[in-house]
Order: C-alpha cells, then sequence, then structure tokens
C-alpha cells in the first residue's frame, strides 16, 4: 500500500508527521509521489488561530473532492483533536478523525492490530522531510503548562510532558549520523523543559548534554519563554560556539495591563531588564520576538509602549498577529472593550513598518563583516541570526558549495530581507 503525507501549520507538527511516516514505513507502506497515486492519504492539520483552522479546512476539501471511493483519508493534528466530532457529522467524506498523534494509531485505525502494538511498544525513529537533510526540529517538549488567556494549546495539546535528556541525545545522534548540522530545539514552552520530568527547569543540562555526546555545528533554541531565563543559561549560550546567538522569544506586549489581561507571568520593566541582560550577556545575539496586537482592552497608549519597546530593544526579526477570538480561551470571558479589527490592523500595520526599518539597519550593519554562513542550497544559505524558513536569507553572489555546508561569508550588501555574499573559503 501506498499512503501521502500532507503536514500544515508548525515545526512541532512537521516533526509528529515525520513521525507518522516512519510508522507506515516501517509497517512496509510505501510513499506516493503525490494524493492521487495513494491508498492512504494522512493530513496533519493545525487549529491554533482562525486562519490555520481555514487553511487546514481547505486542504481537507481539496483532498477530499478528488478522493477515489477505496482511497482511506485520516486527518489527524490540533484541528482534529479540538474540533473532530463536530467536522465528522460535517464532513463525513473524510474516513478517520484521529486527534493528536500517538505512536501505532494509524496502523490501528487501517486494521493492521499486530503492527499498531509493536509500534506502540517500540516507536520507529522519524523519518525527515528530506528539502533540508542538513537542518531538523528536535521536539523537546509536548504541551504546555502557561494559562495564557489567548492560547488554546493547552487544551489542545494537553499538560508539558518533555521527554527525558537520554532521549533526546539518542535522537539527535541518530540525527547526526543521518547528516544534520543544524538542530533547532522547539517546544511550546523551551525554557520551563524539564520542570516535570526533574522538577526543575532543566534546558541547560539539555544543551550540555547535546554538546557532550554530539558533534552538531549548530543548535537553535526557539519558543522561549522569558520565564527561566538564567544567568547561568545566558552564559552557556555566550561562551558555546555551537550554540547558536539566536533568541526566539515570543514576548505578545509591553504594557503591563496587557501582559496582565494575557496573563503573562512578567511585568514590563522585567521584561526590559531581561532583553537588555540578554544583548549584554550574549554578544551578536540575534532576537526574535512575536506580539499581539488588537487583543481586547488595548488602547493607543498600550500600543505606544510596545512600539517604545520595539525602538528601545531593536529585535532583528519581530512577528506580529491580530487578536481572533478563540473558543475555550479565557479571553473570550473578558469584559475589556473590544479593538476594532480595522484599528489592530493600523497598529500591525505601523509595527511592520516599524521593523522594516530596524531590519534594514541592522542587515545593513552587517555590511563588509565576515560571518559564517549555513548553505541551504548552492545559491542561499543563512547566517547563525536566522532560522530556516522563518528569517532572513544570505544570497550568494559568488563562490559555491554544497547544501549543509558552513562557510565563511563576506557580506557586500543587505535589504530588509536579505543579505548578499561572497563565500571565502
Amino acid at each position: 500500500m501506498k499512503f501521502y503525507s500532507l503536514s500544515l501549520g508548525c515545526a512541532k507538527n512537521q516533526v509528529d508527521s515525520e513521525r507518522a511516516t516512519a510508522e507506515l514505513l516501517g509497517a512496509n507502506f510505501k510513499i506516493a509521489k503525490n494524493s492521487k497515486e495513494s491508498d492512504v492519504i494522512l493530513i496533519n492539520t493545525c487549529g491554533f488561530i482562525e486562519a490555520a483552522k481555514e487553511e487546514s479546512i481547505e486542504a481537507i476539501l481539496s483532498v477530499l473532492k478528488d478522493k477515489k471511493s477505496e482511497q482511506k483519508v485520516i486527518i489527524y493534528g490540533c484541528l482534529s483533536q479540538r474540533y473532530g466530532s463536530e467536522l465528522a457529522k460535517e464532513i463525513p467524506e473524510a474516513d478517520f478523525w484521529l486527534g493528536n498523534y500517538k505512536a501505532g494509531m494509524f496502523l490501528n485505525a487501517l486494521g493492521f492490530e499486530t503492527q499498531a502494538k509493536l509500534c506502540k511498544a517500540s516507536p520507529p525513529k522519524r523519518i525527515r522531510n528530506f528539502e533540508y537533510p542538513h537542518h531538523a526540529y528536535i521536539k523537546i517538549a509536548e504541551g504546555c503548562n502557561r494559562a495564557c488567556s489567548f492560547c488554546a494549546i493547552p487544551s489542545i495539546r494537553g499538560r508539558q510532558a518533555s521527554q527525558s535528556i537520554e532521549s533526546l541525545v539518542e535522537e539527535a545522534k541518530q540525527l547526526e549520523k543521518n547528516g544534520v548540522v543544524e538542530l533547532s530545539l522547539i517546544a511550546q514552552d523551551l525554557s520551563s523543559y524539564g520542570t516535570d520530568l526533574y522538577k526543575k527547569p532543566s534546558l541547560e543540562k539539555l544543551l550540555e548534554a547535546l554538546l557532550k555526546n554530539t558533534k552538531i555545528p549548530w543548535l537553535r533554541l526557539m519558543y522561549l519563554y522569558p520565564e527561566h531565563i538564567t544567568n547561568s543559561l545566558l552564559g552557556l549560550i555566550s561562551k558555546e560556539k555551537r550554540i547558536c546567538k539566536y533568541a526566539d522569544m515570543p514576548i505578545q506586549h509591553a504594557s503591563d495591563k496587557m501582559l496582565s489581561l494575557m496573563r503573562r507571568k512578567y511585568k514590563a520593566k522585567d521584561l526590559r531588564n531581561l532583553l537588555h541582560k540578554m544583548r549584554e550577556s550574549v554578544p551578536n545575539l540575534s532576537l526574535r520576538t512575536t506580539v499581539l496586537l488588537g487583543f481586547p482592552g488595548e488602547t493607543h497608549s498600550d500600543f505606544e509602549e510596545l512600539m517604545n519597546l520595539v525602538e528601545e530593544i531593536r529585535f532583528e526579526h519581530l512577528g506580529g498577529f491580530i487578536w481572533s477570538p478563540e473558543e475555550g480561551t479565557a479571553a473570550l470571558k473578558l469584559k475589556e472593550e473590544l479593538v476594532p479589527v480595522e484599528t489592530a490592523r493600523l497598529r500591525l500595520n505601523a509595527l511592520t513598518e516599524l521593523q522594516e526599518e530596524i531590519s534594514r539597519e541592522k542587515n545593513e550593519d552587517l555590511v563588509g563583516k565576515t560571518l559564517n554562513v549555513i548553505l541551504d542550497s548552492t545559491s542561499e544559505g543563512r547566517t547563525q541570526g536566522n532560522a530556516l524558513e522563518t528569517d532572513n536569507i544570505t544570497r550568494i553572489l559568488k563562490g559555491s558549495g554544497k547544501p549543509g555546508k558552513i562557510r565563511k561569508a563576506k557580506i557586500v550588501s543587505a535589504t530588509s530581507h536579505e543579505l548578499d555574499a561572497i563565500l571565502l573559503n
């Protein structure tokens, strides 16, 4: 039998899709070139915000439009976990709505109970997306213990469940054997890693174990929460050349009132101090953040506080989103005045314009410098300050090399989102 896999949403979903691929390949299924040639179609969905839900529904309907009677369509992931029972009634053409990924669930649904039991007892290694064979995500924890009022993730993915350091080291070693030279650590709340398993934050210990037991050149930290960013952790990031000088830390806002309404457990002053400390502790640190605009109760004064922080900290990368009401979140119970969508859009546009200027200036400051660049193709790469498929690219104007190689490159020109470089070795 042949199967085709479609993965939507975040990098955490991608890891689950890679595990699903391993599960079916381990049961002697074959990968189909496209959905039309497959016997089984897997669709890993996202249900985090309204736009993601719409994208998932569109993808499901597109696949079902051409579905043959003998084909089986399996929907899983966040959207299915959140709305599976309702959607099964509205879209009966799909054969299975299975929710969040668990080892063996596809085989069990398809009637391969013996193989499913073996899969549950000893889950197969994930089979990665080989568009970028030199890069891999490693999901160090599932779920989240935070209670942010805008977020439905805890109700979809459950409470935090950290993977053991030993299992993550083994996974990283296997990825290294398969040619990975950049490993991005992901979780819903990276800085809280280990608080459930080891009763204290253990990201630093995990990093030390990865450094000791692998030789992977670049380790990248994604989805940090401002809490548990210690001096010791920053010191490790600063001194270890193999840890990218990069931190992805969504702050959401910079007004005390908004942070309180969002149930973020820090004050604006503490956030400002932390960001400055991160800059001081880790030279050449590239900071990425995400903010949420138009949340109930946000005034122009609150928005100005956020703009002031962005001007002060000068993030290398910033993503902005407009709040959308999500079922099951505490935000729906707030009595604060709703922000008109058009007002939220205007604020997002103003913030984006400011960030474009900052990003351009930051990139222009790199012109003339020699930096390490990892090649994602023969003509494009990234510096340590840029995550794959998220941040800026470095275009190679002169010189060549194989994808996955880390090369010295001189930056010769820049825009807000691109660097131009000449390879030196």
